[in-house]
């Protein structure tokens, strides 16, 4: 990927069609749309799970309605309107989707949607799952990293409102930026505050199993069988270590 993709908010055509970073102002929308794009092949029923993709979303209507919402959020098309996305069928089966765009059109099939699916991820910065890896593994770390997790009263307006006053934004302004430069701003924050914590914790006698769950303010750590500490969790630990001196 070029470096330039990175920091680039504007369209990028694909297949005639012209595909569109998400914006935060849709972000609800988004959050609502992105398991069409994200969801795991191998926790399908069958017979989906060893289906096209595409094929699977189709025959299963709930995810297809997603996909459906996620398109229309790509393609710029406003969704309380009829979307211009005509299914070409042949008895049940899909044989494309035929989007129309203004003058553009183009047709999404089973076997092109995987570069469609990337690109929207890209975009949006999302992560698709590697179906190599075992999904009964994944949900038991997954399981693992909640099972102490505080639950946390969790809506847009405070996550939007919190990341603008960390990063000095208008959180008008922040409704404007796209989907990806929201969370990698919201990441860097995460790594800067959680970077500060740890470092403080250690000064003041605390450990972490594993070492420091955030080495780094500028980077991610590499991703192993130790969790990322929550910074809820890193706060606690630098209670405790102070309170045992």
């Amino acid at each position: 990927m070029q470096l330039t993709q990175l920091f680039q908010d504007g369209p990028e055509e694909w297949n005639g069609l012209l595909v569109y970073p998400v914006k935060m102002g849709d972000y609800p929308l988004f959050l609502a749309a992105r398991e069409s794009i994200i969801a795991s092949q191998q926790t399908f029923p069958a017979p989906y799970a060893t289906m096209k993709y595409l094929h699977a979303l189709y025959g299963m209507k709930p995810l297809f309605g997603r996909l459906c919402l996620m398109l229309a959020l790509a393609f710029g098309f406003p969704v309380e309107n009829a979307l211009p996305i005509y299914p070409r069928t042949e008895g049940e089966a899909l044989i494309s989707l035929l989007v129309v765009q203004g003058e553009r059109k183009g047709e999404i099939t089973p076997g092109n949607f995987g570069q469609l699916r990337a690109l929207i991820a890209r975009q949006n910065g999302l992560e698709l799952p590697d179906e190599t890896q075992n999904e009964e593994l994944l949900e038991a770390r997954r399981d693992l990293n909640a099972k102490d997790a505080i639950p946390l009263k969790a809506d847009v307006e405070s996550l939007v409102y919190s990341v603008a006053l960390q990063a000095g934004a208008d959180p008008a302004a922040v409704l404007d930026w796209t989907v990806r430069r929201f969370q990698a701003t919201e990441r860097a924050l995460d790594r800067a505050i959680g970077h500060l914590i740890a470092s403080v914790t250690l000064a003041a006698g605390g450990k972490f199993k594993g070492g420091s769950p955030y080495p780094s303010w500028k980077y991610d750590r590499e991703e192993t069988t130790q969790a990322i500490e929550p910074l809820n969790a890193l706060s606690g630990r630098l209670r405790g270590a102070v309170e045992q001196r």
